[in-house]
């Protein structure tokens, strides 16, 4: 949940299973690997929509209770950096105002998959990423109650939205990770992504055998 500047910030980049791809190309891409029915539709941009004031308004208790978590968890609160938690307070607001202010476009879901470069760049780890969303998750459902929202139908109704845009820009932000850390890794060596993919062939069915091995029968 990093903000950037993508008006600032373009990058094409060579992955070794797409000849090339850019920010807005590889976000689409992910986007249409998540199943359907699972990721983030209209539908659910609309219902959070007719929400907005209700959820706008729970935004100072979400800083302060995400923030809160990651300054007791030793290992992520390193990541912050000595006097540095007003700052991504202040990057995770703009992230919800922008969430629920809309839209949904193709900038929003790219601002996702940069997330994942940023997290390279500073050492969030996928887990800490995924453990974090839950957070938000659980949060969440202790406060979208069927008093708040009128009826326990549209409170599931809610969540099941939140739930799926977690689930959209968690997939995204990983896999971006992914595929960036490839490209970094592709340009400090200067293999070409044909030759990486050829070795990473060769060399997965070794791994392969080894991690089977110490795993042993299930």
């Amino acid at each position: 949940m990093t903000s950037i500047n993508l008006d600032q910030f373009h990058v094409d980049v060579k992955i070794f299973w797409v000849v090339t791809m850019n920010i807005f190309e590889i976000t689409h891409k992910i986007i249409s690997d998540i199943p359907e029915g699972q990721r983030f539709s209209e539908a659910d941009a609309i219902l959070l929509m007719s929400f907005r004031d209700q959820l706008l308004a729970m935004e100072d208790d979400l800083v302060k209770g995400f923030y809160d978590t990651i300054q007791a968890n030793p290992q992520m609160a390193t990541l912050i950096g000595h006097g540095a938690r007003s700052d991504r307070e202040t990057t995770l607001r703009r992230w919800w105002q922008r969430t629920l202010s809309g839209p949904f476009d193709d900038k929003y879901w790219a601002w996702q998959s940069l997330v994942g470069v940023v997290h390279i760049k500073v050492g969030v780890k996928n887990p800490m990423m995924m453990g974090m969303w839950t957070w938000v998750l659980d949060w969440l459902r202790s406060k979208l109650t069927p008093e708040l929202l009128g009826s326990a139908e549209l409170a599931r109704e809610i969540m099941s939205s939140v739930e799926r845009l977690s689930l959209t820009a968690q997939a995204i932000t990983a896999e971006s990770y992914l595929v960036y850390y490839l490209e970094t890794v592709i340009r400090i060596t200067g293999f070409k992504p044909a030759l990486l993919e050829r070795m990473f062939k060769s060399e997965i069915d070794v791994l392969l055998g080894e991690v089977r091995s110490q795993l042993g029968s299930i």
